[in-house]
């Protein structure tokens, strides 16, 4: 099966930086050893919001549905990336 994500396309090249953007928050959050990480659970939060409805937005999950826009997006991100 083809990849769904095709980073040369401008609105999916957006949804890369999308996912990147909650993969670095989602790594801060991991990295914290202070008492109140609550201020960045929001920020992973809304850094998964805001993926999430461009996802849908797109149409990628219409069309191809959740688990498999999700992955690809998240394979798309990790090889942009690593380079």
């Amino acid at each position: 099966m083809a990849n769904v994500i095709d980073p040369e396309r401008p609105e999916h090249a957006h949804l890369i930086k999308l996912q990147r953007t909650f993969f670095e928050r989602d790594a801060e959050l991991a990295a914290y050893t202070g008492d109140d990480a609550e201020p960045l659970r929001e920020a992973v939060r809304q850094a998964a919001a805001e993926k999430i409805a461009a996802l849908k937005e797109s149409g990628l999950i219409e069309e191809h549905g959740h688990f498999v826009a999700e992955q690809d997006l998240k394979q798309a991100a990790r090889a942009a990336m690593a380079g």
